[in-house]
């Protein structure tokens, strides 16, 4: 059973429970990282719906407070969702030390349930303050953005010129999953732009820099807490 912020059903582990290794990035694209609390989540309800709570990858970034029954009791951990599970089967799929923490040295498929939370107060999901990456490849013509180390999932970005009451709201990217494109006009103006980024449950981050900053391929831009 899936809903908006939360879920039951399978917990496995696809990195085995030894722990130890950081994420590499994943389906999310956020190469590679340091965060050592990480998983993978279901992208269908039923195989083949694309109804799971991966949606094309706008769950990235998310912490989830995971618990799953073991021989030993209900048991939790909390984990960012960096990847997309392979498996038709899957619930949530742990890597690094979650899974070690929950399975202790016996992996396996466990019955379990979990629940969106912040990342806030969870260092091990974490790989350091917020900031707004821009892909590799992105030059003045064609550039995407995406938000690493968030406290929650993105519900989007818009920009606007400062000074400007007309705000525009970023399209997510089709080429690459977890991304936002700019567009040209903004890459072409050395105007000032504010930048804003929207979250479920948190007043979300926010961003001034030119707009033809954004065209400055794997640069990232660090974001504050939004006013």
């Amino acid at each position: 059973m899936l809903g908006d912020t939360s879920g039951y059903g399978d917990v496995t582990t696809y990195g085995g429970t030894a722990g130890g290794h950081p994420s590499a990035g994943g389906a999310c694209n956020y190469d590679s990282t340091g965060i050592l609390a990480f998983a993978a989540i279901q992208v269908n309800r039923l195989p083949g719906d694309m109804q799971g709570q991966w949606r094309g990858g706008r769950v990235c970034g998310q912490c989830v407070e995971v618990r799953a029954r073991t021989p030993d009791g209900w048991k939790s951990t909390v984990v960012r969702i960096v990847d997309k599970c392979p498996d038709a089967n899957c619930g949530i799929d742990l890597g690094g030390t979650p899974a070690g923490i929950l399975m202790g040295d016996k992996p396996g498929r466990y019955a379990g349930e979990w629940t969106f939370v912040s990342c806030d107060g969870h260092p091990d999901a974490s790989d350091g303050p917020p900031s707004l990456f821009i892909k590799a490849g992105s030059n003045a013509y064609w550039s995407l953005i995406q938000v690493r180390n968030p406290a929650q999932r993105i519900l989007g970005i818009r920009c606007r010129r400062s000074g400007s009451t007309a705000w525009t709201d970023l399209a997510w990217a089709t080429e690459a999953e977890n991304f936002f494109h700019v567009p040209v006009s903004v890459l072409a103006d050395s105007s000032v732009y504010d930048l804003e980024v929207d979250m479920p449950h948190a007043a979300g981050y926010s961003l001034r820099c030119p707009g033809s900053a954004l065209a400055a391929e794997k640069t990232s831009l660090p974001l504050v807490p939004a006013p």
